[in-house]
C-alpha cells in the first residue's frame, strides 16, 4: 500500500540515494547542470526546515521507495506562485518500481496535504514519455509552454486546477 508522510531527516540518505539511481538515466541523457542526480543529502536536509518547500517521503508497506518535493512560494520556470499554487519541483521512484502507478498515487496523496490548492505546476523534459503519462494521469494537463533551459534540454509545462470541495458538492447535488 502506497502512503506518505513528510520527510524525516533520518529518510535523507535514504532518499538521496533513491534520487540518484531514478535521475542517473535522465543525467545520461541530457548532463544537464540542473539534474538532481547531481544532488547530494545537503540538498535534501536544507529544503526540509524551509518555509519555501515542503518534503514528502513516498512508502510502499512501510518501506521508503521514493521522494516528492513541492514549492510552496517563490518561482518556478515558468511562473511566480500565487497563494495556493504550488509546483511540483521533482518527484522520484525507486528504478525497479517505476511504471506501477506509485508516482500517480503519490503525488495525488501530496495534493490532499494542500488544503488550500487552487493550482499545482509541473515540468519536465519534452522527450520523456513515462514522466507525461504519469503526469497526466494524475491530473494534470500541457498548457502550451515550453522553455529550452539548455542546448537540447527543453522543459514542458503542464499544470492542474483543483476544483475545492464546494464546487465538487454543488456539482454532485445538482
Amino acid at each position: 500500500m502506497i502512503t506518505i508522510r513528510p520527510t524525516i531527516k533520518n529518510d535523507v540518505n535514504k532518499l538521496c540515494e533513491l534520487q540518484k539511481s531514478a535521475f542517473f538515466p535522465i543525467y545520461q541523457q541530457y548532463h544537464d547542470a540542473g539534474n538532481p542526480y547531481l544532488r547530494g543529502v545537503e540538498d535534501i536536509l536544507c529544503r526540509l526546515d524551509s518555509p519555501t518547500f515542503k518534503y514528502f517521503t513516498i512508502l510502499d508497506d512501510g518501506e521508503i521507495v521514493g521522494g516528492v518535493l513541492y514549492r510552496c512560494e517563490g518561482n518556478t520556470p515558468f511562473t511566480k506562485l500565487q497563494e495556493g499554487e504550488y509546483y511540483l519541483v521533482r518527484i522520484y521512484v525507486q528504478p525497479n518500481r517505476q511504471g506501477l502507478g506509485i508516482g500517480k498515487t503519490a503525488i495525488l496523496l501530496c495534493e490532499k496535504e494542500f488544503n488550500n490548492a487552487t493550482k499545482f505546476y509541473v515540468d519536465f523534459p519534452k522527450g520523456l514519455n513515462k514522466n507525461r503519462k504519469c503526469y497526466e494521469s494524475a491530473g494534470f494537463y500541457g498548457n502550451g509552454q515550453y522553455l529550452e533551459v539548455e542546448s537540447g534540454l527543453v522543459l514542458l509545462a503542464y499544470e492542474k486546477n483543483v476544483v475545492s470541495q464546494d464546487v465538487e458538492k454543488t456539482i454532485i447535488n445538482a
